[in-house]
């Protein structure tokens, strides 16, 4: 093992404005230049990063200091790692060697000649990997947003020059485009599987091209549901006439709230799936067989479309996913669902939040989502709330759970309940007291103890 000395040196380029790093070591000096851009005169010289507080606004980026600092904190800790690797391996690194080591850059060399295009290996994942995994049409669209996503940032990338700092490239081309952050993490993750994919049948992939992750602020999804009484409120609902597609709307919704289905298994769910007191099914999503129990509200649902046969023998009538989540909205509305709830995320490092009413987002899914949290609140055990959704563990329900108002209400009612129960007992002991016993009680008040 040797030890390496090596300083470095964050500065700005006057003629690009590109943040770029200077490194010494041995005698010898290589320069990185970064991806994003810094208002020289928003420059600190001696702190080597952008001034605190201000806005670097170039034409193809939108950055905050804390965010172009993130960056170069990250590519500081890449140099740092590269040397620890050659000092271990006891390497003295050359330029080529550590502009490997830290930005895939390979020395210029003829280009690799593939048998088949970029596009054309898309294409074949897309038809290998999805036979294997049964994807559904969401899926497929899911990877294809992807990689034209991809494009739209870099028309003629191919799988030679797609780089490391071409990935930090992306991730800036998604804030600039106003990206949630949650929604850019979701992207890189499809895309980084079409790239393991190539790994994995023998194509050279760029070096921190695969592991690149974007570094962003990611908070928690607000888990939207409805609350028992607000449920019950929008079963109860009288629609005024010629709103049939609203009743529709509520009813489905509902039945999804009482028996946790999603769409995909509410859309498909025949006469046949009803047996006694419960629904039997496997699920389209993850093939799961499944016993769900039938309460009354859910029955009643049943039979209010009994007697009727609809397309492809289905027991509802079911629309589009489309078109059922802009009827929920419309229902809600009319019924009064108008509870505020806060919408909190980040577009890059730009934090957002948004309050709007339950009805103008309300979805299928959170018929889902309201069993679970009811489910929950009524004290139902988790375990066998998983057993009625089909969730193998409780970390696959979490997405799903909220605690509920009424849930902390009753949990931290237990404090003033066992308050109140000692203030009883004291009073009981008091008012059956001696004299000699009340006389003891107000020695002991009047020492303090």
């Amino acid at each position: 093992m040797i030890k390496i000395k090596y300083n470095t040196r964050v500065f700005i380029d006057k003629r690009t404005s590109r943040i770029k790093i200077r490194i010494r070591w041995n005698n010898q000096e290589t320069t990185l230049s970064m991806s994003c851009r810094a208002d020289a005169a928003k420059w600190d010289e001696t702190k080597q990063r952008p001034s605190s507080g201000t806005m670097h606004v170039f034409r193809d980026q939108n950055m905050s200091a804390r965010a172009l600092t993130a960056e170069i904190d990250q590519a500081l800790d890449e140099i740092n790692e590269a040397f620890t690797r050659c000092e271990l391996d006891s390497v003295m690194p050359t330029k080529e060697a550590l502009k490997v080591m830290i930005r895939g850059e390979q020395p210029q060399k003829e280009p690799v000649k593939l048998k088949k295009t970029f596009d054309e290996l898309f294409e074949e994942f897309m038809n290998v990997v999805g036979d294997e995994h049964n994807w559904t049409e969401k899926v497929h669209y899911k990877y294809v947003q992807a990689w034209n996503q991809l494009h739209s940032c870099f028309p003629r990338i191919t799988i030679e020059t797609l780089t490391k700092d071409k990935m930090r490239e992306l991730r800036n081309w998604y804030i600039e485009n106003h990206y949630r952050n949650v929604t850019i993490k979701k992207q890189f993750s499809f895309l980084r599987t079409f790239l393991k994919w190539l790994q994995s049948e023998g194509y050279e992939i760029r070096p921190g091209v695969v592991d690149y992750k974007p570094n962003l602020t990611i908070v928690p999804k607000t888990v939207t549901f409805l609350k028992y009484d607000e449920l019950m409120k929008f079963y109860d609902h009288k629609f005024a006439g010629g709103h049939s597609n609203w009743e529709t709307a509520r009813d489905l919704f509902c039945f999804m709230a009482f028996t946790s289905l999603r769409y995909s298994d509410l859309a498909g769910l025949k006469r046949a799936n009803v047996h006694d007191d419960h629904l039997e099914i496997v699920t389209q999503k993850t093939h799961d067989k499944l016993s769900i129990p039938l309460i009354s509200y859910a029955k009643d649902i049943i039979h209010k479309y009994e007697g009727v046969d609809y397309k492809k023998g289905v027991m509802f009538p079911v629309p589009s996913n489309q078109k059922l989540n802009s009827n929920l909205k419309e229902a809600a509305k009319e019924a009064g669902l108008e509870r505020e709830v806060s919408l909190l995320y980040y577009k890059g490092s730009k934090r957002h939040e948004e309050v709007r009413k339950f009805y103008e987002i309300i979805g299928c899914h959170d018929g889902r989502r309201t069993f679970v949290c009811c489910s929950l609140s009524f004290g139902i055990p988790p375990t066998v709330v998983m057993s009625v959704t089909g969730h193998s563990t409780y970390k696959a329900m979490q997405p799903y759970i909220e605690v509920c108002d009424e849930t902390q209400q009753k949990e931290l009612a237990k404090w003033e309940q066992k308050g109140n129960s000692l203030k009883d007992d004291v009073a009981k002991k008091l008012a059956n007291a001696d004299e000699e016993m009340l006389k003891k009680v107000i020695a002991l008040l009047d020492s303090g103890q």
